[in-house]
């Protein structure tokens, strides 16, 4: 599967936070981790089949295939909590990043639109490692996006490491704290969940019991997954 411009634009802006980040992991040399790793990502991306109409999120799977790639170079490897503390710090560690991600509005009536037309084309999806969901629009302040299929999972579970998935999905809370929403999830398919129940509400009109029911999901997804939360 190509990379594209996006995917790889993305791996060179954010090798300097991987640089620094590899030593979470107990990497001594990131420089040389990081072609090991690389290389093991083009060969995994160079194996997968390519997206056609329908399949969405193309970006996050190449998310997965790295990921997969340093855990498979890691030795030896890194438990749960650690991994999630990398890939946490690695993708926030570069302040525009940070920035960007802290101005996006998931609640804006635009990026809703869009969330729902991606739900609609990916009902099409054929990729084994795409993903489908559909999106519910409850008022101007609260959409969920229900993922019946997830790329990221499905991917991972090929290679024998469903149990790392959870540290990605972890990032989901971590974005909405340091951006305009909050984000609650019952469950996961990477947690034996039948979906993954992804719900996003403006915190400005957020409830104490949705702000409290943000944080309670966010350690029961910790703990299903394996980790912890501080």
């Amino acid at each position: 599967m190509k990379e594209g411009l996006l995917i790889s634009a993305s791996w060179v802006f954010l090798k300097p936070s991987m640089l620094e980040t590899l030593p979470i992991l107990g990497v001594e040399d990131p420089r040389a981790f990081y072609r090991q790793a690389r290389a093991v990502y083009r060969r995994e991306m160079e194996s997968l089949p390519e997206y056609v109409e329908g399949d969405v999120l193309k970006l996050n799977l190449a998310q997965a295939v790295m990921l997969g790639a340093i855990y498979e170079t890691c030795d030896p490897k890194p438990d749960i909590d650690t991994l999630t503390r990398f890939y946490h710090d690695f993708l926030m560690h570069p302040r525009i990043l940070r920035k960007k991600m802290a101005r996006r509005d998931m609640l804006v009536p635009k990026e809703v639109r869009r969330q729902v037309d991606i739900g609609k084309r990916s009902q099409r999806a054929s990729h084994p490692f795409t993903w489908q969901f559909t999106v519910e629009v409850e008022d101007e302040d609260r959409f969920t996006a229900t993922f019946t299929r997830c790329g990221i999972y499905d991917y991972l579970k090929s290679r024998g490491m469903a149990h790392i998935v959870p540290a990605m999905c972890a990032i989901d809370y971590s974005m909405g704290e340091i951006s305009n929403h909050l984000f609650l999830r019952n469950s996961t398919l990477a947690t034996g969940g039948d979906v993954c129940d992804c719900h996003y509400v403006r915190k400005s009109a957020a409830t104490q019991e949705e702000r409290e029911k943000s944080e309670s999901d966010k350690r029961a997804e910790a703990l299903r997954g394996g980790h912890t939360v501080v």
